[in-house]
C-alpha cells in the first residue's frame, strides 16, 4: 500500500487560510477608509459591510477546516466534533449574509442612481421654476406699471380736453386784434402737443412684447416633452407627436408655455389609464399657431367643463384649482385663446390658438369646435 505525505497539503491550506485572511483584512482596512471619506455614500457602506462578513468568513472557515483535520487523523475528541459543527452552521449563516447583503444593495444601488437622476431633475426643474417666477414678477411689474401709465394718461387726457376745448372757444370769441388770441392759440397747440404725446404714451404702454421673442412653438413642444415623457413611460402610456413639418415661429414667452403645456399633459396622464393614448399636435391657420392635446381618459362631465376655469375649483383631493386658471393666464397672456371639450370615458381635448403676430385677442371662431376636433380624431 503506497502512502502519501500530507504536510505538504496542509502546508497549502495553511497559507491559502492566511492569504484569504490577510485579503480579506485589507479590503476590510479599505472599505473603512472609504468609509471615513464620504460616511453617507451607500456604496462605500456596502464594501464595508461585505469586507466585514468575509473576513469572519475568512476566519471561521479556516478554524474549520483545522478543525476538521484535527478530527479526521487524530481522534474525535466530542466537545470538537460539536464546535466544528458550531463553526459549519456559522459558515452556512455567513453565506445568507453576504448573498443578502450583495442582493440587498444591489437594490439599494438601483435606487440610488435613481434618486441622483431624480435629483438632478429637480435641480433642472427648480431652476426653470425660479426663471418662470423671476419673469412672472416681472410680467406682472410690468403690467401692473402700464396700468397706471394708462391711468395716468387717462388722468391727464381729461384736463387737457377742457384746456384745449375751453381755448378753442375762447379763440372763436376772441377779436383777431386781440393781444390775448397769441396766448390763447399758444394754449391751444401746446394742448394739442401734450394730446399727441399722451397717445403715443398710451399706445407704448399697451404694448406687451418685453417678455417675448421669436421662438420656435415646436421646439419648444418638444423640450416640454422631455421632462415629461419619464412620467409617460412610468405610466405606460402611448404618446403620438404630430408636429408641423415646418417651424412654427412667434412671438412667443418659451417659459410660460411650457408650463402651461406640462400642466395640460399632466392633466391628461392623470386622466388616462394605463396603455392609454395621448396626442399632441401642432398646427398652422394663417397668421395662428394651433396646440392640441387630447386624452382617450375618463373624461369630464359638462358641469364640470363648464367650470374648468373657475379659481379654486377642482375634483382632485388636495387640489388647488388654479392649475387651468394659470394656464389660461398664460394663453391670455400670448393673446391666445384656449379651449376644451369632454365627455365621460371617451377623452378630453385642449386647444390653444396663438397669433404668431402679437396682435389683440382673436375673436373664438364659430366653425373652431367642429373643425380642430376631428383633425384630433384621424389617428
Amino acid at each position: 500500500m503506497t502512502t502519501l505525505p500530507l504536510f505538504p497539503i496542509w502546508l497549502a491550506e495553511a497559507l491559502s487560510a492566511v492569504l484569504v485572511l490577510c485579503f480579506t483584512w485589507l479590503a476590510y482596512r479599505l472599505s473603512r477608509r472609504l468609509m471615513a471619506q464620504d460616511p453617507e455614500n451607500p456604496l462605500w457602506l456596502f464594501l464595508n459591510w461585505l469586507a466585514t462578513a468575509f473576513v469572519i468568513f475568512a476566519c471561521t472557515h479556516a478554524l474549520s477546516h483545522a478543525l476538521q483535520d484535527i478530527i479526521t487523523f487524530y481522534r474525535p475528541i466530542p466537545w470538537l466534533v460539536r464546535l466544528r459543527r458550531l463553526i459549519g452552521g456559522l459558515d452556512s449563516i455567513i453565506y445568507v449574509a453576504i448573498a443578502t447583503i450583495t442582493l440587498f444593495f444591489h437594490r439599494m444601488q438601483r435606487l440610488y442612481h435613481r434618486m441622483e437622476t431624480d435629483h438632478h431633475q429637480l435641480e433642472e426643474t427648480t431652476q426653470e421654476i425660479l426663471a418662470l417666477n423671476r419673469e412672472m414678477e416681472a410680467l406682472v411689474m410690468e403690467r401692473t406699471m402700464a396700468e397706471m401709465a394708462l391711468g395716468m394718461a387717462h388722468g391727464i387726457r381729461n384736463p387737457l380736453h377742457v384746456i384745449g376745448g375751453f381755448s378753442h372757444r375762447l379763440l372763436k370769441k376772441t377779436d383777431p386784434a386781440d393781444p390775448t388770441r397769441t396766448w390763447l392759440t399758444t394754449i391751444a397747440d401746446e394742448a394739442r402737443r401734450i394730446e399727441q404725446i399722451v397717445a403715443r404714451f398710451e399706445t407704448l404702454a399697451q404694448r406687451k412684447t418685453s417678455f417675448f421673442d421669436q421662438e420656435d412653438l415646436n421646439l419648444i413642444i418638444a423640450e416640454t416633452l422631455e421632462l415629461i415623457r419619464p412620467e409617460i413611460k412610468a405610466k405606460k402610456l402611448s404618446l403620438i407627436s404630430d408636429l408641423h413639418p415646418q417651424p412654427i415661429r412667434g412671438r412667443f414667452n418659451k417659459h410660460l408655455l411650457r408650463v402651461a403645456l406640462a400642466h395640460l399633459l399632466r392633466n391628461a396622464i392623470e386622466a388616462t389609464g394605463p396603455y392609454g393614448r395621448i396626442l399632441l399636435r401642432t398646427l398652422l391657420e394663417k397668421d395662428f399657431a394651433v396646440v392640441i392635446v387630447q386624452d382617450n381618459g375618463r373624461g369630464m362631465s359638462a358641469e364640470v367643463v363648464d367650470k374648468v376655469f373657475v379659481p379654486f375649483y377642482t375634483t382632485k383631493i388636495g387640489g388647488t384649482g388654479l392649475g387651468m386658471v394659470f394656464v389660461r393666464q398664460i394663453v391670455d397672456e400670448h393673446r391666445g385663446v384656449i379651449h376644451l371639450t369632454s365627455q365621460i370615458n371617451q377623452g378630453t381635448t385642449v386647444t390653444i390658438r396663438l397669433p404668431l403676430r402679437f396682435t389683440e385677442a382673436p375673436e373664438v371662431s364659430q366653425d373652431l369646435e367642429e373643425a380642430i376636433p376631428q383633425t384630433t380624431t384621424e389617428t
